[in-house]
């Protein structure tokens, strides 16, 4: 059954998700629709789709699946032919190295999409792994190949989503070539809570932030003690609070200020408003 008005069963990763949108003021009382998932409403923050696109959308996103925290979605050297869209939960794209570490080059989030880019390579170059329960729609390459040649606005959005992906990697190597550890913890914050509240999972001014220390160091390129300590010395400047994996910011115009965040990079885009007919 296409996603409609369909009610989402009760699962590890759908109650995660909603306890972030919980916390995010979103009405939990009505059914979820399309327009409702967070990969949707990404793209009509931009004006990128119209009501065509969202029944088109609405036809392939027919197959659910839940995975548990810690599963690999996707391993590093084997092929993936398919498209997996976030609905709930959070995500880690690394690579691995030869004596077992690892580098964590980006979160995945409620809306991004888990197989892109590893879908257009003959073997995946990241591995992919649930840092929380995650629901997700699972949509062969193939079939979404195809609805980019039926619906233009579609392709146009995946042309902007790769746009972006390379913005915030841009963003990922100043973090490790140039900015101070405490820059890059706050600068890490800034950009999970814009892209969370984006899709409607933070609220103005907190988030839930649920990767370990561990996550965070292998991600910036700083130990986990060493992220501790970041984090201690934003909470005594009073720039931020933190309760077990809420994040609050309280001082946002200073942390913006020490991070050098600015997030025209995030949701500017050179598309026009109006969708392409």
């Amino acid at each position: 059954m296409p996603l409609t008005v369909q009610k989402i069963r009760s699962n590890p990763a759908g109650d995660y998700g909603m306890r972030v949108q919980r916390a995010a003021g979103v009405d939990l009382t009505k059914d979820r629709t399309i327009e409702d998932h967070p990969f949707v409403v990404k793209l009509r923050s931009h004006g990128l789709i119209d009501q065509e696109d969202l029944k088109a959308l609405g036809r392939i996103l027919n197959r659910k699946v839940t995975v548990k925290k810690g599963q690999d979605i996707i391993v590093q050297g084997y092929e993936y032919k398919t498209l997996d869209i976030v609905e709930s939960g959070f995500g880690l794209r690394f690579t691995l190295l030869h004596q077992g570490g690892r580098q964590i080059l980006n979160a995945i989030l409620p809306g991004d999409i888990v197989g892109f880019p590893a879908s257009f390579f003959n073997r995946s170059i990241f591995s992919v792994m649930a840092a929380t329960p995650m629901s997700l729609h699972r949509v062969s390459f193939d079939a979404f190949t195809e609805l980019c040649k039926q619906r233009t606005n579609i392709a146009l959005a995946l042309i902007w989503f790769a746009a972006r992906e390379a913005s915030i990697y841009a963003h990922h190597l100043v973090d490790a070539g140039r900015r101070s550890p405490l820059e890059r913890v706050a600068h890490f914050l800034l950009e999970t809570h814009f892209r969370l509240k984006t899709v409607g999972c933070a609220s103005e001014d907190s988030f839930e932030l649920p990767f370990s220390q561990e996550s965070i160091g292998d991600a910036l390129g700083l130990s986990a003690p060493h992220v501790n300590r970041m984090l201690s010395e934003l909470r005594h400047q009073g720039l931020i609070g933190t309760q077990n994996h809420t994040v609050n910011i309280l001082e946002r115009a200073a942390l913006q200020i020490l991070a050098e965040f600015e997030p025209s990079y995030l949701e500017r885009t050179s598309f026009s408003r109006n969708p392409i007919r």
